[in-house]
């Protein structure tokens, strides 16, 4: 097991083993289309964005063994420790606000995994990414909710630019915001990286986009928005990937373990 020590310093939320339905109904896909569509940061995304919410198609089964994944993002804090310990770049975060309660962002996929493996020689528990799959359930839980707090978005509830801030925010500022598992930020603040990589959901399309032509077939998939962008990425069933702009430069993650 995880020590006492970090066990309290990261807050891991046990979640139990599961059989639900991921992804979304060719309908889910429309009603998302026809409510965000219009209201995107950039209008010239409204000619891919029906493409990029197919990703999401279609709903399948996915069986989960239980696990235990962190209340909150990794912070500031929590990442100086790793900094002080290993040859890693410090990432943009530091520079920007190094707030410390604040989630770190501009972490490399690999800088992520990096942590994780530190973190498990220093607690003797294997601890890694979560996959795509426990991410959103997490998010979602059985009653597969639109975002993690419920089905009706909600700037108050969540940092996205719809909330004005420009900025992270900390990572217990939005309780109201929280999964119905009790895990905080999965909508906005920074996005999240998973284990996975993009790959159609079974009997889906894939999706030839702006993303694959600029970073291949297999790039990692992210989660849950930040607050440099709209509320459509901080569905709990949105799929995106490490976008080469500015605004999408704002990613962290969280961790998990098997129970």
């Amino acid at each position: 097991m995880i020590s006492q020590a970090a066990l309290k310093t990261f807050d891991f939320v046990s979640i139990g083993s599961a059989v639900f339905e991921m992804g979304s109904a060719m309908n889910e896909v429309d009603h998302c289309v026809q409510q965000w569509e219009s209201r995107l940061i950039d209008s010239s995304w409204q000619t891919a964005f029906r493409d990029w919410i197919l990703k999401e198609y279609p709903i399948h089964t996915v069986r989960l063994a239980p696990y235990l994944m962190s209340r909150f993002p990794v912070t500031n804090a929590q990442y100086a420790e790793f900094l002080a310990a290993a040859s890693r770049p410090a990432p943009e975060s530091f520079s920007a606000e190094s707030a410390p309660d604040h989630p770190v962002w501009g972490v490399a996929f690999q800088d992520a995994v990096a942590f994780a493996d530190w973190l498990t020689e220093r607690s003797g528990s294997a601890l890694r990414l979560p996959s795509e799959a426990e991410w959103e359930y997490a998010a979602r839980g059985p009653e597969r909710t639109e975002y993690p707090y419920g089905n009706e978005f909600d700037p108050a509830k969540c940092n996205t630019i719809e909330s004005g801030r420009g900025a992270t925010s900390p990572v217990d500022c939005y309780p109201q915001g929280a999964s119905g598992h009790g895990v905080f930020d999965l909508a906005g603040n920074v996005e999240e990286w998973t284990s996975d990589c993009y790959r159609p959901y079974p009997g889906g399309p894939f999706i030839r986009d702006d993303l694959s032509r600029s970073l291949g077939p297999n790039y990692r998939v992210l989660r849950g928005g930040s607050f440099a962008l709209g509320g459509d990425l901080a569905r709990g069933a949105r799929r995106h990937g490490p976008h080469p702009g500015a605004p999408f430069r704002y990613r962290g993650f969280r961790l998990v373990m098997s129970q």
